[in-house]
């Protein structure tokens, strides 16, 4: 057997161990299938060990090999001409444990997984806007209901529900969510994620040297979509400043949703506030929306200062909507960015945390805080972009004996 990597697995069977204990719920899983499917014998404990955290070293090295080049930057060109990349956001959960406790789980949380996505689109361009009316889905009344619940729950710390994929998207192989294209909307041809614990200053900088790496700083058109998360557009600005920044348009949904249904008693005048105001939003018309809430306000009244209300209050809902429509409105150029061909939602992203989560997420799994947590998170975002990449990490990791860059020693001169 090869000494690789101080273990006794080839390049081959290190690929195996890896992908396993990164598609099956867990490592005690992923030991026996490689057993029974794969002839081979490794533990459970063994398989935690090889799991990601090499990846994750390696990934912060160029990480700081990209924050530290010289400024200004050369940006990466594409061996293929980007038509449009687009980046996208969100966030998940995972609980984590101390580590370094001995057995059992010890001072259990939940931690933040910052998930990104990046897709190499292929989009068109329209003299005018190809969708002017709101999608049939937006007009759903049970789909819409459902669909705000399911924002509101992922939001709960500790809880499992996702929300649920718009009707117009279907489940392939993988179960990666793939929307139905619509004429206007733009195509994924090839897609890669990041995924990790660290603070949104480090992410930033992944994102960034993720993006760099495939060409994405010289596409001809560039979109950043996100949610409402203010770090969000912290790394939007500091690292995607040319890019066009686009509030995802399901989460303004949410939110106008909410705020209608507080305005009157009646089921069918609310659901009709809903269509007016998400309509006008869908149409870039977020200022009459705003005029209206505000109208509202002064009907309802302010919250308190300094009283704290319950999130039913229908103060606090109306506040809370003029709040995000207002620090979002400059993203919320909805018909412009469907002229440009850019995607106005992140149910790509959503989809992206839906795949991190399958693996990470438990009722009984506790990552360790740190090494343990972000291993497996690298080793999840590895298999599910495209492109192979767990298989090329596997190849040229720089102490692989495989790897191109490594070189024989010059022999001694021979007497």
């Amino acid at each position: 057997m090869l000494k690789v990597d101080g273990h006794e697995y080839s390049p081959t069977l290190y690929l195996r161990i890896l992908h396993m204990a990164s598609v099956v719920d867990g490592f005690d899983t992923a030991a026996v299938a490689l057993e029974v499917v794969g002839e081979l014998s490794v533990s459970s404990r063994q398989i935690n060990k090889l799991a990601g955290a090499a990846m994750a070293e390696e990934r912060d090295a160029r990480t700081e090999k990209h924050v530290q080049s010289p400024l200004p930057r050369v940006a990466t060109t594409a061996e293929m001409p980007v038509d449009l990349a687009a980046v996208f956001g969100d966030g998940g959960r995972m609980r984590t444990r101390a580590p370094n406790q001995g057995s059992g789980v010890h001072q259990p949380h939940w931690r933040e997984t910052k998930n990104a996505g990046f897709h190499r689109m292929q989009s068109q361009s329209f003299d005018e806007d190809p969708q002017p009316e709101l999608p049939d889905c937006f007009r759903n009344a049970s789909y819409v209901e459902k669909l705000v619940k399911g924002l509101k729950n992922v939001r709960e710390q500790g809880r499992e529900e996702e929300v649920e994929s718009t009707p117009a998207e279907v489940e392939e192989p993988g179960n990666r969510a793939v929307p139905k294209a619509l004429p206007w909307q733009p195509e994924t041809l090839f897609r890669t994620c990041v995924s990790s614990l660290a603070e949104s200053d480090d992410f930033g900088a992944m994102m960034a040297t993720e993006a760099d790496a495939r060409g994405f700083y010289t596409a001809k058109k560039k979109a950043f979509v996100g949610d409402g998360q203010a770090y969000n557009w912290t790394i939007q600005r500091r690292w995607f400043r040319d890019f066009v920044p686009i509030a995802d348009f399901v989460h303004v949904v949410e939110y106008v949703y909410s705020a209608a249904k507080v305005v009157s008693v009646d089921a069918t005048v609310r659901w009709q506030q809903y269509l007016e105001w998400v309509s006008a939003c869908w149409q870039g018309r977020v200022g009459d929306v705003l005029g209206a809430l505000r109208d509202w306000q002064t009907r309802i009244g302010l919250p308190p200062e300094g009283e704290t209300l319950a999130d039913t209050d229908p103060r606090k809902i109306l506040q809370k909507t003029l709040t995000y429509l207002t620090n979002n409105r400059s993203r919320m150029a909805y018909a412009s960015y469907r002229r440009q061909g850019l995607p106005t939602t992140s149910s790509l992203a959503e989809s992206l945390v839906k795949q991190v989560s399958k693996r990470v997420k438990g009722t009984e799994k506790f990552w360790n805080d740190g090494v343990s947590g972000e291993a497996i998170l690298q080793l999840r975002a590895a298999v599910i972009s495209d492109g192979d990449r767990l298989a090329k990490w596997v190849q040229n990791r720089p102490i692989s004996a495989f790897s191109p860059r490594c070189r024989p020693l010059p022999l001694a001169n021979a007497t």
